[in-house]
């Protein structure tokens, strides 16, 4: 089906309208009410595209006037997804600084290493754009990447990373959120929040230890935010100590400092080990500040639970189904790719979103957990109308050989379609031997 769906597509002339029919769509991806269910999640769909968007959508064969029209025979198709919190100056160096036992610890001081040794402007630019280069083959549209590369490789990581934003801001919008921990200095600390005052950026990263003292500091973080105008993301909770209350102190400092920017945190294993009751006051506190959570299943499952010879009782991954229940915005992402805090990964959001299927129970029903690395993560990085498939939207696609979420999730999805403004790009992600003449490298 795919090499037939390649040459009809191919066949269509430059700027010639084409319908997509027969299509299964992910619900909450379209606002359109008039698609019929057509299984768990799923929505019945015809599509026409013209001029690079989204030109009309409609129920299943309610037009018989479409033009060139490939019938996609139930089909699933996802608007482009969004990738809402990546590493990208530390990723790909796993060959050169492995975690040698697995654990966060283990991580941390390999990163460092990593960081203080060889992250030239050089290194960093040939890593990042390669993660871009794969993330566009997978059919990724935007990303959100921390940057945490350390005091003495920062200015380089975060110039380069806004130079590498300025090179892709016609396939992929890139984020660039300069990275500080909660406990540094706060000269420092505004210094960081001043870089964040560019184009690229606008978002202030920050790292919360697990400190039970943390409401002054907060104050000072959400006092600094304001007045540079940024938008806030946390790291919280990464660690399945049930004292760890980190997501709770941003959700009462936010609401005590009256707040309004967005605010997103990530990780939140934490809450996956607390009593019920705590959870449930926790989460009142962070729908009523207006908090997302972002989900990293996982690099946390790599990190968590680890000890040598010992089989890992827990995944660490953030109670997402309670978080939404309570009208918390949940979203999905990647996390570290191929580097100390997580040794795998391809910057493959469909892919993810499988693992994260079978690892967090997402099914039965699945119904719109999709949005989770559409719809929401586009939401929760501001960029509203992304991850959708609404008329007038970019033809920004992918498409499945699949017809249901038993199939998607069941098999590789190396068969994938994607368009870029209704055109075809080619998934071939860059080979891995670009990275080899970097320095330290080991095959």
């Amino acid at each position: 089906m795919r090499q037939h769906t390649l040459q009809q597509l191919l066949s269509v002339r430059t700027g010639e309208p084409f319908a997509l029919r027969n299509l299964r769509l992910p619900q909450g991806t379209v606002t359109t009410t008039s698609l019929p269910q057509v299984g768990d999640g799923l929505l019945g769909a015809d599509m026409v595209i013209a001029d690079g968007r989204i030109d009309w959508l409609g129920p299943p064969a309610s037009r018989d006037d479409l033009p060139n029209g490939f019938d996609r025979a139930m089909a699933m198709a996802w608007p482009a997804p969004v990738d809402c919190h990546t590493h990208l100056d530390k990723a790909l160096v796993w060959q050169r600084s492995p975690n040698v036992d697995g654990t966060f610890d283990g991580a941390s001081s390999s990163a460092s290493r990593d960081s203080a040794v060889y992250h030239s402007t050089d290194d960093i630019r040939q890593r990042a754009d390669f993660a871009l280069s794969t993330a566009f083959a997978h059919g990724t549209t935007a990303i959100r990447s921390h940057v945490d590369s350390g005091r003495s490789s920062f200015g380089r990581a975060f110039a380069t990373l806004c130079e590498l934003a300025d090179e892709w801001r016609d396939r992929i919008t890139l984020q660039v959120c300069p990275f500080v921990g909660m406990d540094e200095d706060l000269e420092w600390i505004r210094e960081v929040a001043g870089r964040a005052c560019h184009d690229h950026s606008g978002i202030l990263s920050v790292f919360v230890p697990a400190n039970p003292e943390l409401d002054r500091a907060l104050d000072d973080i959400i006092a600094i935010a304001g007045r540079y105008g940024l938008q806030l993301d946390f790291h919280a909770d990464e660690i399945l100590d049930p004292a760890s209350r980190g997501l709770d102190a941003i959700a009462r400092a936010v609401l005590r400092n009256g707040f309004d920017r967005p605010v997103l945190v990530g990780h939140c294993c934490a809450l996956s080990v607390q009593p019920p009751q705590t959870l449930e006051r926790t989460l009142e506190r962070v729908a009523r500040a207006g908090i997302g959570v972002v989900s990293l299943p996982l690099c946390n499952a790599y990190l968590m639970d680890r000890r040598a010879g010992e089989t890992p009782r827990y995944r660490g991954c953030a109670p997402v189904h309670e978080m939404r229940k309570h009208g918390v915005p949940v979203a999905i992402a990647s996390d570290n790719v191929r580097d100390a805090f997580y040794a795998y990964g391809d910057l493959d959001v469909p892919e993810l979103f499988r693992d994260a299927v079978r690892m967090m129970q997402l099914d039965h029903p699945l119904g719109d957990w999709a949005v989770a690395v559409t719809t929401t993560a586009a939401d929760l990085m501001g960029l509203s109308g992304r991850g959708m498939l609404d008329p007038g939207a970019p033809a920004d696609l992918i498409l499945f050989t699949a017809r249901n979420w038993n199939e998607f999730v069941s098999r590789p999805l190396s068969d994938r379609i994607v368009l870029r403004d209704g055109y075809l790009i080619d998934t071939t992600p860059p080979d891995y031997r670009y990275l080899d003449d970097m320095e330290g490298m080991r095959i």
